[in-house]
C-alpha cells in the first residue's frame, strides 16, 4: 500500500512538472518571471518544511554532506576566500535569532550543543534543496531564463550554506571541549575525587 502512495506521488510529481514545463514554454516572459517567482516562494517553503521534518539520521553532522572537509581547514578556508567574518551574522540562522552567542555556546551542555549542530544541518539541508531548484528552471524555462532564474537562486542560497558551515566549526569545538571535560571528571570521579579540586574543570 505505501509502495503504491510512493509511486502515485511520484507520477502525480512528474505530470505536475510536465504541465509546467508546458505552460511557462508557452507564455511571454513576463508572465514566466511572475509565475518563476511563484515556484521559488513554493520551493522554498517546501524544503523548510522538510528540513523541519527530515529523520535525524538524514542531518548528521559527522555525515556526508554536512560533515567537515579537510579543505575547510577548521572553518579558515571561509574567512581566507569570503571573508566571512564580516557578513555571515547577517544570515538568518536559526539559533542567531534565539540569542545563542559564543557565550552561550561556551555555556551550554552536550545534547544542547548537539541540538544546535542538528539546527545547521537541518539549515544547510533547506538550502541545498532550493539550489536544486537550477536544474528544474533550466530544463523548464527557455533556455536563457531558466539560466538566470537557477543561477539567482544557487546564488541566493550559497552564502547560507557557507554561514551554517562556518558556525558549526565553533560549535564542534565546543562540543570536543565539552566531552573531553566531561571524560575528564569522570575520571577523576571513579579514581580518587578527593585528591583534586573539582571546580577547576
Amino acid at each position: 500500500m505505501l509502495k503504491n502512495i510512493q509511486y502515485f506521488g511520484i507520477f502525480v510529481v512528474e505530470v505536475f512538472i510536465k504541465g509546467v514545463r508546458k505552460l511557462l514554454k508557452s507564455i511571454s516572459l513576463g508572465m514566466a518571471v511572475v509565475i518563476n517567482i511563484l515556484i521559488i516562494c513554493l520551493w522554498d517553503f517546501l524544503s523548510y518544511i522538510l528540513s523541519k521534518n527530515i529523520g535525524q539520521k538524514h542531518v548528521d553532522y559527522k555525515k556526508f554532506p554536512f560533515r567537515a572537509r579537510k579543505h575547510e581547514n577548521k572553518g579558515n578556508f571561509y574567512t581566507e576566500n569570503f571573508n566571512i567574518d564580516s557578513w555571515y551574522k547577517l544570515f538568518p540562522i536559526k539559533y542567531n535569532r534565539m540569542g545563542i552567542n559564543s557565550k552561550l555556546i561556551e555555556e551550554a551542555d552536550i545534547p544542547t550543543l548537539k541540538n544546535y549542530l542538528t539546527v545547521t544541518c537541518r539549515s544547510e539541508f533547506c538550502s541545498l534543496v532550493n539550489c536544486l531548484y537550477f536544474l528544474f528552471a533550466v530544463t523548464a524555462n527557455v533556455p536563457y531564463l531558466g539560466f538566470i532564474v537557477g543561477v539567482i537562486a544557487v546564488t541566493v542560497n550559497v552564502p547560507f550554506i557557507f554561514a551554517n558551515r562556518y558556525v558549526r566549526f565553533f560549535l564542534l569545538n565546543a562540543f570536543v571541549k565539552k566531552r573531553k571535560q566531561r571524560e575528564i571528571l569522570e575520571y577523576i570521579e571513579e579514581n580518587n575525587p578527593d585528591k583534586y579540586d573539582l571546580n577547576n574543570f
